[in-house]
């Protein structure tokens, strides 16, 4: 059997919403609180780290059938919660900023990750927290992959963003352009290249066709309008080659994506946070996965923030957080 956790993020967002719905659309299914799953591999125990009052009240303002119950107590057709006790629904307003509610969302996280260094569980499928509610709690990070490289010692974590037809890495992430373009170096690319191979070899069964993105338009010219393409990517495509990774590349940024979309790729590597990420939320805003590459376990969360805008109304679509669930299903089998 395979724990799955998956943490309230914010819940002064849609958070708490979207977990709801996307336990309603999966289910337990059996007397032990597990997940059968169509795929073969293990049953799925999901647990919520969060709070079980949170989690009830929200079921019940969105009228669903699903119920939850303490995790030492949780019986046939119910979803284990692991409640935390930092915050009570009284604490909560909807759509609003607060200190409590990141300092909450950053422990819940913090919790799950514990866990599953631990070896108590296997996966963590993250609900959207506000980097600047987390930040007027006192946690610095820059969101759920900075913490990850902080609790885990993972130099480097690899931020991905997977969707039926396409998967798009990231050499950088969370950085100012400046900054992100310094740190665009042979090694870094080598690094994505190989983690983004090696899940998709695992997820599909074959190898994968893996594009580069050019840093510059149209790729550089061949150096007249840059030379990153030159002095750091075509030598990191070289020596992944010689090494058993073939790359295509690189390419312009306002294509290559297009390229993928029509077959010739299966994942392409953007050099910034958004140069994959503006095509890929134009692709299919709901749907998208954020997959967290080179951990020792897996992490997935939906492609969207924590939407303060429409809190507490009934309005989230929980497409992507299904969908994040299950790339973590499938990435466990």
């Amino acid at each position: 059997m395979k724990t799955i956790l998956l943490t309230l993020g914010d819940a002064a967002g849609i958070g708490p919403e979207v977990i709801v719905k996307c336990l309603a659309h999966v289910g337990p299914s059996t007397s032990s609180g597990t997940i059968s799953t169509p795929l073969h591999g293990p049953e799925i125990r999901p647990v919520v780290i969060g709070e079980l009052d949170i989690l009830r009240d929200t079921a019940e303002s969105l009228n669903l059938q699903v119920r939850f119950a303490p995790e030492s107590e949780a019986a046939e057709g119910e979803i284990a919660v692991r409640s935390l006790g930092l915050l009570q629904q009284d604490d909560i307003d909807m759509g609003q900023l607060s200190a409590m509610c990141g300092n909450a969302a950053y422990h819940y996280f913090a919790h799950a990750v514990e866990e599953c260094l631990a070896g108590n569980a296997h996966a963590i499928v993250t609900a959207p927290l506000n980097k600047e509610a987390m930040n007027h709690a006192g946690h610095r990070f820059m969101g759920h992959t900075d913490i990850l490289e902080t609790m885990t010692g993972v130099e480097g974590p690899v931020m991905a963003l997977w969707h039926p037809q396409i998967v798009v890495s990231h050499v950088t992430d969370h950085l100012p352009l400046r900054q992100a373009l310094r740190a665009i170096t042979i090694q870094r690319i080598k690094r994505v290249v190989k983690l983004t191979w090696d899940v998709l070899r695992r997820a599909n069964g074959k190898d994968p066709r893996i594009a580069l993105a050019g840093v510059n338009p149209h790729a550089g010219e061949n150096g007249l309008l840059g030379l990153e393409e030159i002095e750091i990517l075509r030598p990191a495509m070289m020596d992944l080659k010689a090494e058993g990774y073939p790359t295509f590349g690189p390419y312009p940024g306002d294509t290559v994506f297009l390229q993928a979309l029509r077959g010739r790729f299966d994942a392409v590597i953007a050099m910034y946070h958004d140069q994959g990420f503006g095509p890929m939320k134009t692709l299919d805003f709901a749907n998208g996965v954020n997959c967290t590459l080179g951990l020792p376990f897996v992490r997935t969360s939906p492609d969207h923030g924590t939407a303060f805008e429409i809190a507490g109304k009934g309005q989230a679509e929980p497409e992507s957080m299904i969908a994040a669930w299950e790339l973590a299903v499938k990435l466990l089998q």
